[in-house]
């Protein structure tokens, strides 16, 4: 059959579909291979005909994304694995015209490349999908531009958050009564959708979309008095979603589905949701989508035994650190769900130990990026700096600023840590390169954004000397939290929180310190023979302190501390260099400043924290007067501390978190005063207790 009679067929079974609303107003569909050519043949549409390259697929390249520049005669030709490594071969030379072709085969080192949107806010996920309530999915110019950012560094996967948006985007006709919009309404979301998924398609990335199990829409629960959320499957719930995921998948082409089994199904039950809902819906639209099954609720076991065998396209995925970065090293997990399923992603998910400054050190995201590798791990799905309130950063621009949403000047947050999803996807990329090369790269991107070289490099030093100071902390206390709270903010890291963190705390494991981290210790504390990367915990370091001995073979709490407040402090010199250095973007450049400060207020504040753990167990295990005064001390410099980074950061920020914007900085201040209450009443005991026994 040709392909102009394959389409004319197409075309009468689209105009049939929509008849039948099933997809209304959609375009006539094009596969995600051929957008992708169409797309490599138009950006090279301006070129002169003699002058464009020739392209030209080869299966002998063995990967689809991958391409060759090559010699063709006195033109060069562009080979592609796919269509894919055709965009990747003619978006390289755009970028470099005159570069002599040479032949190499360049493919990434991960399949997956992804990154996050959420159809979500104010951490709640019963939401449709309006104008009103997400204005940004319907402004094309900007998803334009963001999308073309996504693309220029390779990131080929959108994992598009929601709670259940099936009803927002496919007509229901056997359930009318689970959507609130109009007819005009979902076609306009229906046209909208496609758009979206074609723009992405075309960019050679594909859209997954996340559901929780089991969430029920609203307006179908209102309307038959049924709950919305289920822990144990029924026969409606189970045909309900089967029928959505159906029809989806049956509608747009180039997604897939990223599955949450748990948040409210019951772990039990996850194995058996997967087997009879999710696996025949993905079969009945024959296309064999992708489907990403987080191992947040799951039932790992019955997941290996009665889904995997199943299907053969399933990607399982497991957590980098909790919800945080925490350490360039991930999840010791990851190691027993390789080989479940056909491939094994790393979710770096919420990163709330980063936020809400710039974060983007490129050292750092190479060796995170590079365990990555060495674990065998197949790709990856990595936050944005904001999630719940994207597109915007939580930038407090002007001072005298009330509310943030839609009030006030905004940053748009991947112009503003262009850095971040820049060097994740060069890395995910390719994650073993020249460190020269690397230092050239990244001083040429930061002096081309602040207007010099001498700017580029000063900003390189401060990404990559601040780095490991936010997720070392929260290594180092490795406190039991996960997303609302911001490590900055301190509402987690009370004393004894501090004091009952293990080593291997099952959910919330401490892990190996990053290389720079590592190394300083090594050299400002004269340690050159420590092989250990892992921190003492705190109780345990002040046992062997009050017991008078010096340790050596590892990483002790107080030190380190002390190691990440100069490194902060070196970062605010860094920073303030880069202001007067900077030629363009200065008021950008100020507010690296203002964050550097915020930072060694940080630091300093959770020193002040750490050795007041210290003390304290140092007082439980001698009753030595000293470290009670210790203890007292340290939490009064800590709060002192304290307010003085709330003066700042409620001048610089909105707010510490998108999440919920009633978690803030004052949250934090509260936990510090609790906190100095508590142990004041724990000292009046203890003097009561001796007081008693005399």
């Amino acid at each position: 059959m040709t392909a102009l009679r394959f389409h004319s067929i197409w075309r009468q079974w689209a105009a049939l579909g929509m008849a039948l609303g099933l997809w209304a107003a959609l375009p006539a569909r094009t596969s995600a291979e051929e957008l992708c050519a169409e797309y490599a043949r138009e950006l090279l549409g301006q070129i002169p005909e003699g002058a464009r390259p020739i392209l030209k697929t080869d299966a002998a390249l063995d990967h689809p994304e991958a391409f060759s520049l090559r010699a063709a005669g006195s033109r060069a030709e562009i080979a592609g694995g796919g269509p894919a490594g055709l965009l990747y071969g003619v978006q390289q030379w755009l970028a470099s015209p005159k570069a002599v072709p040479t032949g190499a085969v360049e493919k990434p080192d991960f399949e997956l490349r992804g990154t996050v949107l959420f159809l979500m806010k104010e951490a709640s996920y019963d939401y449709q999908l309006t104008p009103t309530e997400f204005p940004w999915f319907f402004d094309r110019p900007l998803l334009t531009k963001y999308l073309d950012y996504l693309y220029a560094n390779r990131i080929n996967t959108i994992f598009l958050w929601s709670g259940n948006l099936f009803p927002s985007i496919v007509e229901m006709p056997e359930y009318p009564d689970a959507k609130s919009l109009t007819s005009a309404e979902m076609a306009r979301n229906q046209e909208q959708f496609a758009w979206f998924t074609r723009e992405c398609a075309k960019r050679n990335i594909s859209v997954l979309l996340h559901f929780y199990s089991i969430h029920l829409p609203k307006a179908l629960a209102d309307s038959r008095k049924i709950p919305m959320h289920y822990n144990k499957p029924d026969e409606f719930a189970a045909k309900f979603m089967r029928y959505c995921l159906e029809r989806f998948l049956r509608v747009f082409d180039s997604v897939g589905l990223y599955v949450c089994p748990g948040e409210v199904l019951s772990s039990r039950y996850t194995a058996q949701w997967i087997r009879d809902v999710i696996i025949p819906a993905a079969k009945a639209s024959e296309k064999n989508p992708r489907i990403v099954v987080r191992y947040w609720g799951l039932d790992a076991e019955g997941f290996k035994k009665h889904c995997a065998p199943e299907y053969d396209n399933f990607y399982t995925e497991l957590k980098h650190n909790v919800e945080m970065v925490v350490s360039p090293i991930p999840d010791a997990r990851h190691a027993s769900i390789i080989g479940t399923a056909k491939k094994h992603i790393v979710n770096l998910h919420e990163i709330a130990d980063i936020k809400p400054f710039r974060w983007g050190s490129p050292s750092f995201v190479r060796e995170m990026v590079g365990a990555w590798k060495k674990a065998g791990i197949d790709g990856a799905e990595v936050y944005g700096m904001v999630s719940w309130r994207w597109p915007y950063s939580l930038d407090r621009l002007e001072p005298q600023e009330e509310g943030f949403w839609p009030y006030g000047k905004k940053l748009i947050t991947f112009e503003r840590d262009a850095i971040w999803l820049e060097a994740i996807g060069r890395y995910l990329w390719k994650v073993d390169r020249p460190q020269a090369e690397e230092e050239a790269f990244w001083k040429a991107k930061l002096a081309e954004k602040f207007g010099n070289a001498e700017a580029g490099e000063l900003f390189l030093k401060w990404y990559d000397t601040t780095g490991p100071v936010l997720p070392g902390l929260q290594n180092l206390t490795h406190v039991k939290n996960m997303n609302f709270y911001p490590t900055a903010v301190g509402k987690e890291q009370m004393v004894d929180a501090i004091l009952d963190t293990k080593k291997c705390d099952a959910d919330y494991p401490a892990r190996p310190f990053d290389a720079q981290s590592f190394s300083r210790y090594k050299e400002k504390y004269g340690l050159p023979g420590l092989t250990d990367r892992m921190a003492m915990p705190v109780a345990e370091f002040a046992e062997k302190m009050a017991a008078g001995q010096t340790v050596t073979d590892a990483m002790t709490p107080d030190k380190l501390v002390d190691l990440f407040v100069a490194m902060a402090e070196e970062g605010l010199a860094l920073a303030e260099k880069g202001q007067a250095a900077a030629s363009k973007n200065r008021d950008e450049a100020a507010r690296f400043v203002t964050d550097s400060q915020a930072l060694v207020l940080v630091t300093q504040a959770w020193r002040e924290k750490v050795l007041a753990a210290i003390a304290k167990r140092a007082y439980q295990q001698t009753g030595a007067e000293k470290y009670a005064d210790e203890l007292r001390e340290h939490l009064r410099k800590s709060i002192e501390i304290y307010l003085k980074l709330i003066a700042l950061t409620e001048l610089t920020y909105v707010n510490p978190t998108d999440m919920l914007m009633n978690l803030n900085w004052r949250n934090g201040l509260r936990a510090f005063r609790i906190d100095m209450s508590l142990q004041l009443e724990f000292l009046d005991k203890e003097k009561a207790k001796k007081e008693a026994a005399k």
